[in-house]
């Protein structure tokens, strides 16, 4: 495959692909301070998928009053093996192979916010470059929660799983993971915490589409503001998964003007 026609894709008001949608998703929300809406239309026209070589590239866009939403494309070389028995022997055999990789984004028409679903290393990094050469460098900035903020998002769960630690300033390990029943009302839990960060938690979370707590919501929040979402039994509804990315932004926002607010006065 050496081209991909954007008239041969169309998004059809699809949330997500399907696999995405049926084997979860990780999603990273950063702050987007680019140009007027036509301005971001005219960058998006410029960056069709045009060939396997490139990074990446957008093949299919779809619009609402809310945001913009675009798939993107590349591919990698993969390395596979298998065995296969010939005259009686096992041989190894070495395939190299080129998978596509389709990602998604969300760019907010009222909100300076940019969300990233299921990116890879290599696609994000294209598609920042990109923003950040058509937009400038101080377009594209990284939000982070606080550890206030992790708190209270762990005091809404159902249930919490595990917490992981950061920045103990213990000579013999900085970071440390708890699991188990409760971990974050665990006496280790409540003496690590004084001197560290919570760096990410996994946990149930009560949803809307949630009538009976039967299928939670079962995530992983990163003080990144990276969230992963994992569906279980039951597929994961994407208003439940917007609305949490939703709160995760403006919490993230909160902070951030806060500290302005600080900065400012003092």
């Amino acid at each position: 495959m050496s081209k991909v026609e954007n008239s041969s894709v169309q998004l059809q008001g699809i949330p997500f692909p399907y696999g995405v949608r049926e084997l979860g998703a990780s999603i990273e929300v950063l702050k987007f301070e680019g140009g007027k809406e036509s301005e971001v239309n005219s960058w998006i026209q410029k960056n069709p998928f045009q060939k396997e070589e490139e990074r990446w590239g957008i093949i299919a866009r779809s619009k609402s009053k809310e945001e913009q939403l675009c798939l993107t494309l590349s591919f990698r070389r993969a390395q596979r093996s298998m065995l296969r028995l010939q005259s009686g022997r096992l041989e190894k055999i070495e395939e190299e192979s080129t998978e596509p990789e389709i990602c998604e984004f969300h760019l907010k028409n009222k909100e300076p916010i940019l969300e990233l679903y299921s990116f890879s290393a290599k696609q994000r990094t294209g598609l920042l470059t990109s923003l950040k050469e058509e937009f400038g460098e101080d377009s594209i900035q990284e939000l982070y929660l606080t550890k206030d903020a992790m708190k209270s998002l762990m005091a809404e769960a159902i249930e919490v799983s595990s917490v992981s630690l950061s920045g103990l300033g213990n000579p013999f390990f900085s970071d440390a993971t708890l699991a188990g029943t409760d971990p974050a009302n665990s006496k280790t839990y409540k003496e690590l915490l004084g001197s560290g960060e919570i760096r990410s938690f996994r946990a149930k979370f009560q949803t809307r589409n949630d009538e009976a707590s039967a299928y939670p919501l079962l995530v992983t929040v990163n003080s990144k503001c990276k969230i992963r979402f994992f569906g279980g039994q039951s597929p994961v509804a994407q208003s439940d998964v917007e609305e949490f990315v939703e709160k995760i932004a403006n919490i993230a926002q909160l902070r951030e003007k806060s500290s302005s607010t600080r900065e400012i006065t003092a």
